[in-house]
């Protein structure tokens, strides 16, 4: 008898797996972000330039500002100017000499106009 209760199961397992799967499989997909060849280009500049000092998926301070939601926010951390792409272009342009607890450098000589603006890519994602 418990020989055909555990087949019964395992007959009943295996389609029930075989429609899980795909909805398992279709909503990881959906979670997934496909990043634009400008923002993984931008990503790659993060992780070189950025990562030291700033969390790309927290709000929460590493030396600088996380930036998770940067410019889906009204204003800049520190600085609180509106969150454009101009102002984090100016930002990441210029550096911030107030930034706490030390003040962000300029990365005008250091990145290019384009890698700049495939940075900016990027974080338009967090």
């Amino acid at each position: 008898m418990r020989r055909h209760s555990l087949n019964t199961v395992k007959w009943l397992f295996i389609p029930a797996l075989a429609l899980v799967m795909p909805a398992a499989t279709i909503c990881w997909a959906k979670n997934k972000t496909t990043l634009s060849p400008a923002a993984e280009a931008g990503k790659k500049i993060f992780d070189q330039n950025c990562a030291l000092c700033h969390f790309p998926n927290q709000t929460s301070n590493k030396i600088g500002p996380g930036m998770q939601g940067v410019l889906k926010n009204k204003e800049l951390p520190y600085s609180h100017r509106p969150a454009t792409v101009a102002n984090v272009q100016e930002q990441i342009e210029k550096g911030n000499p107030e930034g706490k607890p030390m003040p962000m450098p300029a990365f005008s000589g250091k990145l290019s106009k384009e890698q700049i603006s495939d940075l900016i890519e990027y974080l338009k994602t967090l």
